[in-house]
């Protein structure tokens, strides 16, 4: 099955927030609504096209990656389209340079399926979330990372297995809630968007509110 990836050089729409494979353009503004004037921190930005799309609406954007060459990317991006957005190369876990209880909104799309220790990074991103802000996750579903590339229908690894997959972690439902839910969070929205015919879910979204 193709994976959503959000690397440089990547032909993304800044528009709106790609979400992933399956997902409907439209879901942006229902997950992450308004952004202006919002302080939005963008988990693992690649190319920067999400940073840069909130940017222009209206949004103070901090986004990280701890690839250089996809810092330097959107460093030129947010400069082609002549807005601002604060770029940090850091692991998605190293949060100390932001002090808590500052951001509206964390994002993060794909990239959390390359951490093996999510709680690590959800729990970061809950001390700098403010009181009612939330987290939003989007990776590849758990069943097109374990589903046999040429018959998408036949499971060929198990959903809890341990070893990357391509060098993606197997993140499934269970385990993502439980991450949220251990770090205090509040989980209120799990989606699971499919690719056209696909008997199978692309992409597993899920927000949660800090209370």
């Amino acid at each position: 099955m193709q994976l959503h990836d959000t690397r440089t050089p990547a032909n993304r729409p800044i528009d709106h927030v790609d979400l992933g494979l399956g997902v409907e353009p439209t879901l942006d503004r229902r997950l992450i609504g308004y952004a202006s004037g919002r302080r939005i921190l963008e988990l693992g930005c690649g190319g920067g096209h999400a940073a840069v799309g909130l940017a222009l609406r209206g949004a103070r954007v901090t986004a990280i990656d701890d690839d250089v060459s996809q810092i330097t990317a959107g460093r030129e991006l947010a400069i082609r389209h002549e807005t601002t957005v604060e770029f940090h190369q850091t692991h998605l876990a190293d949060l100390a340079f932001l002090t808590a209880d500052q951001i509206d909104l964390a994002l993060s799309v794909t990239t959390l399926s390359f951490v093996e220790d999510l709680d690590r990074v959800v729990r970061q991103v809950h001390r700098v979330i403010k009181p009612g802000g939330h987290l939003l996750i989007s990776i590849p579903h758990p069943a097109a990372l374990c589903a046999d590339k040429k018959d998408p229908a036949l499971t060929i690894r198990p959903w809890n297995g341990n070893r990357p997959v391509g060098g993606r972690y197997i993140h499934n439902i269970e385990s993502i809630v439980s991450s949220m839910c251990r770090a205090k969070f509040v989980v209120d929205t799990v989606l699971e968007r499919h690719v056209d015919d696909n008997p199978l879910p692309s992409t597993l979204l899920t927000r949660a509110r800090k209370p």
